[in-house]
């Protein structure tokens, strides 16, 4: 009989990031907001647009809680409270990616361990991870469901 348990232990970023999203959402620094929204129609499975520079490096990422706020602030659905028009005036106006974009990216790359790239989205509350290079060049997207398919034989009886 097989340890699944130490099958999942044993498996690696490069056996399952590709599984589901074959190319991840990206742009480029200079982009517009209105380019990190035609990415994500373009790929609905993924929750988030990397920014890259013009050699393919990760810098940041843009999510779909950011995209939303944004459309939230612009039709009015806002929280009433001194806090909430605050960010309203922050962001409101906002049309770079430049200023969405969140720089704190953790990235993996596809020799990382996937018991890692669990532990860093439980520890950080991410679905998602970026796959990157050795030169730290974008080259894919590790989505929690590509866990739950390696993960899936840990939870079925024996």
């Amino acid at each position: 009989m097989m340890d699944w348990k130490r099958s999942f232990a044993d498996t690696k970023v490069r056996d399952v990031y590709d599984l589901i999203v074959k190319e991840p959402s990206k742009v480029q620094r200079s982009a517009k907001i209105m380019d990190v929204i035609d990415q994500m129609l373009m790929n609905p499975t993924s929750r988030k647009v990397y920014v890259i520079d013009v050699e393919g490096n990760l810098i940041g990422v843009v999510n779909t809680e950011m995209i939303l706020r944004l459309i939230g602030y612009r039709v009015g659905v806002k929280e009433n409270s001194s806090m909430a028009f605050v960010h309203f005036l922050k962001d409101t106006l906002k049309e770079d990616v430049e200023d969405i974009m969140i720089l704190k990216v953790r990235p993996v790359k596809r020799e990382t361990p996937l018991t890692e790239a669990l532990k860093s989205m439980i520890e950080f509350h991410v679905n998602d991870l970026p796959v990157v290079d050795d030169d730290h060049k974008l080259i894919g997207e590790l989505m929690s469901s590509e866990l739950f398919i390696a993960a899936k034989r840990l939870f079925e009886s024996p």
